[in-house]
């Protein structure tokens, strides 16, 4: 356990009074949420800590077409949510299932899965397929992709929500971990989702994860399949480019070259379960 050195527990009841607290001192607070990763790995400056629990951000709703998942809303409250698991066929819900262990869920925020960034994130994987976008605060409303999150200097602005818009939630996707044990962190994990139109991609999301940095979608892969009818040779030849389009390297979990030949199968096997010649995951 660290954060013996925390003094204050703040608990505004405003964004603004929260963004305040956090702006008058970046290097000694931190925003408090599940508080998983504060525990593990808070740094010895932080001396105040700033609960966001009494800002209503944890609630799941419709918005016209898209589904927006409070910050605060743990990965059990998003796995059990029906919204939730009638989007993209259940996709997310189906991620959320295999992520860590029902404690760790109970405890787990959705908005700090997303923004804190561990390489081997399940969640962020998902979220990028999703074309997620992130409702944030930081002496003003902003709403920005999850690919384009963590750019800029100064502390990390407030996350109130996280958006995945209508079109995406309608996709086809689908997921693969590889890992040791069920609630082992991944060695490598992939998603994709498509929009397909009488039987035709009219647009792909491929991100990889755990390579062993933090995933990225890869933009030369979904272009590959834009306009195809996903056939075995499609998909086995844009399963091929994503193997060669990862930044793979070794570390004490795998190989870079297992974890390409991973990144080739996982993808492989998401594009079959898309286009329907394969299982559903999860």
């Amino acid at each position: 356990m660290s954060l013996r050195q925390v003094q204050r527990i703040a608990r505004p009841t405003t964004v603004e009074e929260a963004w305040a607290i956090r702006r008058a001192a970046p290097d000694a607070s931190r925003f408090l949420a599940g508080g998983v990763d504060l525990v593990l790995y808070a740094p010895p400056s932080v001396t105040t800590l700033i609960d966001l629990s009494r800002l209503g951000l944890d609630g799941i709703r419709e918005e016209g077409d898209d589904l927006v998942l409070g910050a605060m809303a743990t990965l059990s409250q998003a796995l059990e949510s029906p919204l939730v698991a009638g989007s993209a066929g259940g996709f997310l819900r189906d991620v959320l299932r295999r992520v860590a262990s029902p404690p760790q869920r109970n405890l787990a925020t959705i908005g700090g899965a997303a923004v804190r960034g561990h390489p081997w994130s399940d969640v962020v994987t998902a979220l990028l397929v999703l074309d997620a976008q992130l409702e944030t605060y930081d002496g003003r409303e902003a709403r920005l992709s999850l690919a384009a999150a963590g750019a800029g200097e100064g502390p990390s602005p407030l996350v109130r929500a996280i958006r995945i818009p209508g079109a995406w939630r309608g996709s086809r996707a689908a997921f693969e971990k590889f890992s040791r044990a069920a609630v082992d962190v991944a060695m490598l994990n992939c998603a994709c989702s498509a929009l397909v139109e009488r039987g035709t991609c009219r647009e792909a999301r491929v991100a990889v994860g755990g390579t062993p940095a933090l995933a990225r979608r890869l933009l030369d892969v979904e272009r590959s399949l834009a306009g195809t009818k996903l056939t075995a040779v499609e998909t086995r030849a844009a399963a091929e480019e994503a193997a060669r389009g990862i930044e793979a390297r070794d570390d004490l979990r795998a190989s870079a070259a297992y974890r390409r030949r991973l990144a080739r199968v996982g993808v492989e096997r998401c594009l079959e379960s898309i286009a329907g010649r394969g299982e559903e995951t999860g």
